[in-house]
């Protein structure tokens, strides 16, 4: 997302909705930690992929008997700012939350793997997924925002950017609403010859008892990288994640983005191997309840 100085605010668009993009499936070890809260029943599911230097895919399953309702990812790797987490969703009609990360054009000698983390729970009130896709251009940047349905609040949700064999362009703002999720995507600094898009989901419920959203920034600054997290009221527990780059400008990757514990959510981003002479900061989304 562009803000501040020098920075220009993106124009609107919505647009029809289209299919969304996953790569192959990845299995790994999974890792539940026990009942978290207010949604009854609510779980985080953390998933590891193995550790090489091809793209991947990896997939958070939500135990029997429960639905994903949000979710996030993590990188794992030095020189992390070369690899996008370009696929981020909730798996339609499923129990599954995706990530894919993929090595920037340049490549990535090291070994690096990816965590999908997915906050599950036997089925909340009223739950109804939306999901839509941009345009397909070589415009940079691009957004697509999708809503619930009126009465609903957005919960989750998840987005991607499509486009070229490798990252070429970056998931760059996951921003969650009260009725709605906003995806940006932006090329990367050398940009990409082809039409690409952003997709977008929104996992709506009924309102939840305690809802309340915390927005956490880190500071401007120009260090290669950020993070920062949020943290829910004292009582009150994370059930969705969100997170954006503000000022990145193309050369800023998210490297985390998920509950880390059942009130927090930590945003960690890294600048690309080029490095980045602006100043940027890095902004934490968590939907607490209680």
């Amino acid at each position: 997302m562009r803000e501040g100085p020098n920075r220009t605010r993106w124009s609107r668009r919505m647009v029809t909705a289209g299919g969304i993009a996953l790569s192959a499936v990845v299995l790994g070890q999974v890792a539940l930690t026990g009942p978290v809260a207010a949604v009854p029943g609510l779980v985080r599911v953390n998933s590891l992929g193995p550790s090489n230097s091809v793209a991947k895919t990896q997939n958070a399953t939500c135990p029997t008997g429960t639905r994903v309702i949000g979710g996030g990812g993590l990188v794992s790797a030095s020189g992390a700012g070369q690899v996008g987490m370009d696929i981020m969703l909730p798996v339609a009609g499923s129990n599954v939350y995706s990530v894919t990360g993929r090595e920037d054009p340049t490549g990535l000698a090291a070994n690096w793997s990816i965590t999908a983390s997915a906050l599950c729970a036997p089925t909340p009130s009223g739950l109804t997924t939306v999901w839509g896709s941009s345009v397909s251009n070589s415009i940079s940047p691009k957004f697509r925002e999708v809503f619930c349905p009126v009465g609903k609040r957005a919960i989750g949700g998840g987005g991607a950017a499509l486009g070229g064999g490798v990252s070429e362009v970056i998931l760059e703002d996951l921003r969650i609403s009260q009725n709605s999720v906003t995806v940006a995507g932006v090329e990367t600094g050398n940009g990409i010859a082809g039409n690409w898009t952003v997709e977008a989901t929104v996992i709506c419920v009924d309102p939840l008892p305690g809802e309340q959203r915390v927005i956490t920034d880190s500071s401007y600054s120009s260090t290669s990288t950020q993070s920062v997290t949020a943290t829910c009221p004292a009582g009150k527990t994370v059930h969705g994640v969100g997170g954006e780059i503000v000022g990145g400008e193309g050369q800023v990757r998210l490297t985390e983005m998920r509950a880390t514990a059942s009130n927090t959510v930590t945003v960690r981003a890294a600048e690309d191997e080029s490095g980045f002479s602006d100043t940027w900061k890095v902004r934490a989304y968590a939907v607490c309840a209680s």
